[in-house]
């Protein structure tokens, strides 16, 4: 049946053999509360951290100070995730608002991350579809670049210096509705404008508050957010059936709330419209409907490694697949 589904479809599919229209309706309600409450309490956090590093800087208790700014600083990426499918908020003008902020924080282009995430949405382990999927042949060497932050940043910097340019590669053409392009390369010269004003402000004031406070630890945070992005879809089954080819993992509650409920991954692909505070209640309903689930990420990892290392895993099959 699933091989006569994936031979019939070039989507994403399977969200109606485990939950109906009908049982999915209690789950899709929006707020603003939620949301508020959530990011209120995700910045404070952020910002006592910050306050910490730097009560302790030149001390010892400089590096755990550090570690946890820049763990808080990169689940930033979790409202960015939530606000581009427009849930994490009911008002849509609050949630553009929160997007903007946490989009410059986190250093992604707004309207380029929301159309290339909908991709990877609609195309979930698709070969050659989907653009977040890992590449074919998968070897340890690119697991710990990537785990490293490195293919995140390259596309960053990229994207930084070309983008406001009018130049947009051909990959991210592949996502981009050619309407949408303007206002990306708009959008590009707005965040250079940005970014270029508090460079100079701190040349001028002889600071390096931008350095210490906000690119030391994106680049510290950041390979954590990485490898959380590995567990959700690593070493799962490619093809478009969403209840096996993303990855739900046990986690804490402190995690949970930091990831704003995303350990609930397989659950936010067979329902994307519904919010990260339901997902928690989605699992309970249909979580026994997919698979494959996370014991936690350090075994997922494990998992994973040991497949690529083997060269036994999913990017490893060989496609027997007719050609298109």
């Amino acid at each position: 049946m699933v091989e006569t589904m994936e031979k019939m479809t070039e989507t994403a599919f399977g969200r109606e053999m485990v939950i109906g229209k009908k049982e999915l309706k209690p789950f899709v309600g929006r707020t603003n509360w939620h949301g508020l409450l959530n990011f209120s309490v995700h910045m404070a956090l952020l910002a006592a951290a910050g306050a910490l590093t730097a009560i302790s800087w030149g001390t010892l208790w400089v590096v755990p100070a550090m570690l946890a700014y820049a763990l808080i600083m990169a689940f930033l990426f979790n409202p960015v995730h939530e606000c581009s499918h427009g849930t994490a908020f009911r008002n849509r003008r609050l949630n553009e608002a929160v997007y903007w902020i946490v989009c410059l924080i986190y250093m992604v282009p707004p309207t380029m991350f929301r159309y290339e995430h909908a991709t990877h949405h609609t195309y979930t382990q698709i070969r050659g579809r989907d653009p977040d999927m890992m590449p074919k042949n998968m070897t340890v060497g690119f697991y710990l670049w990537f785990a490293a932050g490195g293919l995140f940043w390259l596309r960053g910097v990229k994207w930084f210096f070309l983008q406001p340019f009018g130049i947009i590669e051909p990959a991210q053409r592949y996502f981009l509705p050619d309407s949408e392009i303007p206002r990306v390369v708009r959008e590009a010269r707005i965040i250079m404008v940005v970014y270029g004003s508090i460079a100079a402000l701190s040349f001028w004031f002889g600071s390096w508050a931008a350095v210490i406070y906000w690119i030391l630890p994106r680049l510290i945070g950041e390979p954590s957010m990485r490898l959380v992005r590995v567990a959700e879809h690593g070493e799962c089954e490619e093809g478009p059936d969403l209840r096996v080819n993303t990855r739900t993992t046990k986690a804490s509650s402190v995690l949970r709330f930091l990831f704003w409920n995303m350990p609930y991954h397989a659950e936010h692909h067979i329902a994307p419209m519904v919010p990260f505070h339901a997902l928690g209640r989605l699992h309970d309903q249909i979580g026994d409907r997919l698979f494959p689930v996370g014991e936690n990420y350090p075994a997922v990892h494990a998992e994973v490694l040991g497949k690529i290392s083997r060269r036994d895993g999913v990017t490893w099959a060989r496609d027997t697949r007719p050609a298109e």
